[in-house]
Formats: structure tokens, sequence, C-alpha cells
């Protein structure tokens, strides 16, 4: 890359497709970096042995085959629910295997608030013996309104007070669910304590939100991609082109894989977006 910014490829836009070819792909069109989506839901039902050691040493050789780097793995599930621990636990030695300390996750539904926070204390000593940070990502459906605005962000991090805390800011998740906040001034404001950051943009067609290549949609990300260079702040393209987001925010995944072709337009478009205004 020709300029500072740490600029990668979340692998939600290869959903149904082969990782050696999703990361050939990605290495082919210049990028560094690759984030691994292992989120419950979004990329279809996981199987638990996406976190064994035999598919850490299968990601690290892929790592190595394709020359890629990874800083960060996407994990999400529901936070509250009473094995999130013992969840967390599993996706931290699965990080560690593969040399990431940066773990991305949304969080819980509200209505849970009390059973995230309980469970978010219990996990913060391990993380920091780890040497690893879970980075709370502001949601954007129901099942993770628990942070959906900065505020909200910032709250429950000084309720569980723990430096093995941090942001994985995401505007276009905000978009959809809560779609009068102005989604780009929120991640400005979670700056001073945002270790990563995902990239989306988000159009409108009818009721629906669905994800465009970047530099095509609703926000514009020049200030904010500007903080990122200035700052430090690593990123990822989290364009999950299999799935949309209906009016309520739900997300529907489609039944087939997008077309390598659509997804390769995507990611060169985008990376062309964010160069000119970073560069």
């Amino acid at each position: 890359m020709s300029h500072p910014l740490k600029l990668g490829v979340n692998t939600s836009i290869f959903d149904g497709h082969d990782m050696d070819l999703a990361f050939g792909i990605i290495r082919e069109l210049g990028y560094d970096y690759v984030e691994l989506a292992y989120n419950q839901g979004y990329v279809g039902d996981l199987d638990d042995s996406l976190f064994s050691q035999q598919n850490a040493q299968h990601i690290r050789s892929l790592l190595d085959k394709h020359q890629l780097k990874t800083l960060a793995l996407g994990c999400t599930f529901n936070l509250a629910r009473a094995e999130a621990v013992g969840y967390l636990q599993t996706r931290i030695g699965f990080a560690q295997a593969i040399g990431v300390k940066l773990l991305n996750a949304c969080t819980a539904k509200h209505e849970d608030y009390a059973a995230l926070v309980n469970n978010l204390r219990q996990i913060a000593p391990q993380l920091e013996q780890a040497g690893c940070c879970l980075l709370l990502e502001n949601g954007g459906d129901a099942n993770y309104d628990a942070f959906a605005l900065a505020a909200e962000g910032e709250q429950l991090l000084r309720e569980v007070g723990s430096a093995a805390l941090a942001f994985n800011g995401d505007a276009g998740n905000m978009v959809s669910l809560r779609p009068q906040a102005d989604a780009i001034q929120q991640m400005m404001q979670l700056l001073p304590q945002m270790r990563h950051c995902h990239i989306k943009d988000v159009v409108k067609q009818g009721s629906e939100f669905h994800f465009p290549a970047i530099g095509q949609g609703l926000l514009d990300y020049k200030p904010l991609l500007k903080e990122l260079v200035k700052r430090d702040i690593p990123c990822t393209l989290e364009i999950p082109l299999r799935m949309h987001r209906l009016a309520d925010s739900t997300p529907q995944r489609s039944a087939a894989p997008v077309a390598l072709e659509r997804i390769v337009q995507v990611l060169s478009e985008s990376k062309k977006f964010i160069e000119d205004v970073a560069g």
C-alpha cells in the first residue's frame, strides 16, 4: 500500500467460498491484512472446529502461503449468554495460535446488560494474562443493542473497568440500528478508545439496508479515514455482500454465495477510493 493506513479485508465478503482462494484474491488485489469473520449467525452457524489448533495451523499456513498478516479476529456471539466466558477462552486460545491480539465482537441485547457486564468482568483478567484485547463493536441489529451508540459503549467500558477492553468501531452498523445518529461523528467520539475499525458503507434499497463498495453509499468516510491514519488505528473492509438488513435491522443471509467477480469488483473499487482519500 502506498499510504500508512493498515488496511485489510474481513472475510465475510467471501462467505461460502474457500479460504485459500479468498486469501489469494486478497493478496492479488494488493491488500496486506486479513481478518477472519468467525461471527455466529452472520456467516452461518459456526462449527467449534473453526477454533481448533488444527484450523489455527491451517490458517497460519495460508497466511504464509499468501504473504498476508492478520491483526484482528472477528468473533461476534451473544456475550451475555451463560457460556460466554468459556466461549471467549476458546477464541482467545485460537487468536493466540494465529498470532492475533485483537478480538472484535458485538455485545448482547440491552435487556441482558447485567449478564453482559458480569461476563466481561470475568474474562478481563484472562485477556490481560493472554496479552489480548477484546474490542467491543457497536451492534448492527437488535440482538446487539446493548452498545448501539458511542455513549453506551463508553459507559460499558467504565462499568467493566479493564484496559483489556476497547472499541472496534463500525459506522455501517449504526446506520441500520440507529439511523437517526450521525454515524461518522459517533465513530470520531470513540477514537480515543478505539483499537480497530470496520469500514462498511450502506445504501438503502426501499426500506432495506445493503452494503456497496466503500465510497458508494451514505457514509462520508473521509474525516474518519484521516483520523485512522493519524492515530495508526488498523481497519478492515467489512462488506458482507451475502447479507442485507431488513427495515428493522434484522440480518438476512442469501442462500447462495456472491459471485467472485462481484467480490473482486467491490474490493478493487473500495481500495481505490480509500487510497485516494487516505493516501
